[in-house]
């Protein structure tokens, strides 16, 4: 982590302007949820991931789907990869996403990639595979992330079906 000495005042309703340079570095947008922690005199900032607090959950979800779907398994905030399971799980796990992929997920819409548009998944690796189904979480109304298969071929319903239970289970659980 790299240590930046910007200062900045508190206004009268306890508010902190987090520089724009520093908002875009770590791709925060307006509505993103920020967890606070104190120790001693020291105040960190971090991006929160609802995710964390039912992580048991997704990975066991994220494992039974790449086994009963044969394909790569990714669970996602709005800027990278939280969790990962399948044949490649270790090239996906923390992967950065693309400024095209994280407004993707942001429209909230369940979509279908292939050809150039599963290439521009991730910003800094290949996505390897020929087809993507991306589903959002959302809880209460709000965009938690989202659930994505990555497949060699063209997805099959049941394939649908099995990601569309696995994220209402996240959501309900998220409830």
């Amino acid at each position: 982590m790299t240590t930046a000495g910007i200062v900045r005042r508190i206004d009268e309703l306890g508010r902190i302007v987090i520089p724009k340079e520093m908002r875009r570095t770590m791709h925060l947008k307006e509505g993103d949820e920020m967890e606070i922690l104190s120790s001693g005199d020291a105040l960190t900032l971090r991006k929160y991931s609802s995710f964390e607090s039912v992580l048991p959950i997704i990975r066991s979800a994220a494992k039974l789907l790449a086994k009963a779907t044969d394909s790569n398994v990714l669970f996602v905030n709005t800027t990278e990869v939280t969790v990962a399971e399948g044949k490649n799980k270790k090239h996906f796990q923390s992967a950065p996403l693309s400024e095209e992929f994280m407004n993707r997920v942001r429209s909230r819409k369940c979509e279908e990639l292939s050809g150039n548009d599963v290439k521009g998944i991730f910003a800094d690796r290949d996505a390897g595979c020929s087809h993507c189904v991306l589903e959002p979480v959302i809880v209460g109304g709000d965009l938690i992330g989202g659930a994505a298969l990555l497949l060699d071929g063209a997805p099959t319903d049941v394939a649908r079906a099995y990601l569309n239970f696995c994220v209402e289970l996240i959501s309900a659980a998220l409830m």
